[in-house]
């Protein structure tokens, strides 16, 4: 798959395809409370400004920035001046291995930091397709989304970066080895079409350490 970071060679996408900027609207997700992204700030795939616009349209609250740390994420050229910069952020400076305990142990003060602060929410790594989509899959799973939203959903981004469509054996492929095999490993599950998504995101949100109390509270802040 090959993409560029120039907003022309993508004609057909709105700016906020371009920057891979969506709401999820998944079963069981309050209307305009979880949103995903690139980064807003980074400038590494020169998406950023895009992405802090459509934050800003949308009246994004809190952020999860799952790629930097707070020195990093404050040193981006134009920080200061974006709408992300006073908002309330938490840079978690997340790793790719999901599996790893720094990367469950950030992962829980995420979640806590959703079950502690005002929606509407942001989750975004580097490019909002890996990291976030994991995270963003696990709160779609937690709220009661089923396994085929959630594989459309995570697979929005390869459409908006690489042109990857429904019903063809790339589609499949890329599904099968990204989001389908990590919630399945994350889950303990052979296969997530089969599973109670729902019950299995609970065990591992709490597996995090996190509480039912804070569970029911994440549930409250993005549910209707």
């Amino acid at each position: 798959m090959v993409r560029t970071e120039n907003r022309e060679d993508y004609p057909n996408l709105s700016d906020e395809e371009f920057a891979n900027f969506r709401a999820i609207t998944t079963t069981g997700m309050g209307k305009g409370k979880l949103y995903r992204s690139s980064s807003p700030v980074s400038p590494e795939i020169s998406r950023n400004l895009y992405a802090d616009r459509a934050a800003a349209a949308t009246g994004v609250k809190t952020f999860i920035n799952l790629a930097d740390n707070e020195q990093v994420m404050r040193g981006y050229e134009g920080f200061a001046a974006s709408y992300y910069c006073p908002q309330a952020i938490i840079p978690l400076n997340l790793g790719m291995d999901f599996t790893a305990d720094e990367f469950r142990s950030g992962l829980a003060n995420g979640l806590r930091f959703i079950a502690t602060h005002e929606a509407p929410y942001l989750v975004h790594c580097i490019e909002g397709k890996d990291r976030a989509g994991f995270v963003s899959a696990v709160l779609e799973c937690l709220m009661g989304t089923t396994a085929d939203e959630v594989i459309a959903d995570y697979m929005v981004t390869f459409y908006n970066y690489y042109g990857v469509k429904p019903g063809t054996e790339q589609y499949d492929v890329v599904a099968r080895s990204n989001v389908c095999k990590t919630l399945a490993v994350a889950f303990g599950t052979e296969d997530i079409l089969e599973a109670d998504l729902k019950a299995a995101a609970e065990a591992y949100v709490l597996g995090l350490s996190l509480s039912a109390e804070e569970i029911a509270q994440i549930r409250t802040n993005l549910g209707e």
